[in-house]
């Protein structure tokens, strides 16, 4: 006997930036679930600079390699192949979960991960990331967020480094705009997994007068959590991470 999703006929708000939540709303809809694509960001690629040609150009230098979302792995995978046809030896590559794994494993790469849980504290208890004093570190990510990575690598000996290659803008929605879509139909969960999206939320609701409690909030690890308490969102869920399985087992095991 197959059992009904819990949250069939219900509407979901999906924050993802668009083209980045296609796979997971055609699954939510095969449960019977109504997904309203609201994205809170975009993902802008930032142009190739001497900096950014250098330090791709001396990844045969690096032995940690860290890509620390799905953003950074597919635009950093590209970049790299530009000036790698063969990827260097002697590289140890890294990512925060296994959905920016999955974008390196298609690369012919094999990736360090957390399996349980998605973020830089679950990465840095790998035993591969224990004893790196003196290794030369790079980090592959979006123009600025959380130092935790880079400050716990140094303090272990590592030597660290950036390669920015995008960079995360603010969706704009006019004035309005939001509560009409929540006077439309209020939903039954808000999917967001990153900070700058949640604080982009924040503000757009702040802007038509809309209490934060007032919205069903599905976050991506304990961190986002305390951030959203913070924001105002009092109906806050914690997921086990920000990929695709984590957030069907989240709405699956709500009440």
């Amino acid at each position: 006997m197959v059992t009904e999703h819990p949250f069939k006929n219900k509407t979901i708000w999906m924050t993802r930036p668009d083209g980045q939540a296609d796979t997971l709303t055609a699954q939510l809809e095969k449960h019977g679930m109504t997904v309203c694509k609201l994205p809170l960001l975009e993902i802008a690629p930032l142009p190739e600079t001497p900096l950014i040609r250098n330090t791709v150009m001396a990844l045969d230098q690096v032995e940690l390699l860290f890509f620390i979302s799905t953003n950074a792995a597919q635009l950093g995978m590209a970049l790299i192949e530009n000036y790698w046809p063969q990827f260097p030896v002697g590289v140890d590559v890294f990512s925060v979960g296994p959905t920016t794994a999955a974008v390196l494993e298609d690369h012919g790469l094999t990736v360090h991960y957390p399996v349980r849980r998605m973020s830089s504290e679950a990465l840095l208890a790998l035993p591969a990331l224990q004893d790196i004093a003196e290794r030369k570190a790079l980090i592959v990510r979006g123009v600025g967020g959380r130092e935790l990575l880079a400050t716990a690598l140094k303090q272990r000996g590592a030597q660290v480094s950036y390669l920015e290659i995008y960079e995360r803008r603010c969706s704009h929605y006019a004035p309005g705009e939001i509560a009409t879509l929540l006077d439309a139909q209020t939903p039954d969960a808000v999917i967001v997994t990153s900070a700058e999206a949640l604080a982009n939320l924040a503000t757009l609701l702040a802007t038509d007068r809309i209490a934060p409690g007032k919205l069903p909030l599905y976050v991506s690890s304990d961190r986002l959590a305390e951030v959203a308490a913070e924001l105002g969102f009092d109906d806050c869920v914690t997921m086990s991470g920000a990929d695709d399985p984590a957030i069907m087992a989240a709405l699956k095991s709500s009440p």
